[in-house]
């Protein structure tokens, strides 16, 4: 029997259909619904892989679902992370006039200095992207794995079951 292809580049292309989605600062907001960007990366990732089995290659199992959408989970963390980080470089400066504002407005002097420095820390280059980067280490595989089962359930093949009749009773 012939091995199944490899799960590489199918995850690949779901992973950056998620960190596209996790990425870019207005398309993020379909995450809002059950994080259903990250869930299409892991189906898409299944989907790539369903594409590339032949006749004889083994049939779709859940454990390739599974796979798949950890796999682009990880590589969508990585995509996210590299476009939170471009993003922040570009429009960085507006975040951090934001919070001069708020200083500017006089609701500065209501945070108390701690607080306004660990905010500060965070809105830095290495505080965002960090944070960013954990954050989606965590939930994209997860939600990829969703994605992923999704997938194999939409994808699986539909072999009608077949029944066997009951054996006859002694006479």
């Amino acid at each position: 029997m012939p091995d199944k292809p490899g799960k590489l580049m199918p995850a690949l292309y779901g992973g950056v259909i998620m960190g596209v989605i996790s990425g870019i600062p207005f398309l993020s907001l379909v995450n809002c619904f059950c994080c259903a960007g990250i869930m299409l990366g892991g189906f898409m990732a299944v989907f790539f892989y369903k594409k590339d089995l032949t006749e004889s290659s083994p049939p779709l199992t859940n454990g390739d679902g599974l796979g798949l959408g950890a796999l682009a989970g990880v590589v969508g963390a990585v995509v996210t992370m590299i476009l939170t980080a471009l993003f922040h470089l570009v429009f960085g400066m507006a975040m951090g006039g934001g919070m001069q504002k708020l200083q500017d407005m006089g609701l500065g002097n209501q945070i108390p200095p701690e607080t306004m420095k660990m905010i500060q820390g965070l809105m830095s280059d290495r505080g965002l992207v960090g944070i960013t980067f954990v954050f989606h280490l965590i939930i994209d595989p997860l939600f990829g794995l969703i994605g992923g089962l999704i997938g194999y359930a939409v994808f699986k093949s539909k072999t009608p079951a077949v029944t066997v009749p009951p054996p006859m009773p002694p006479r």
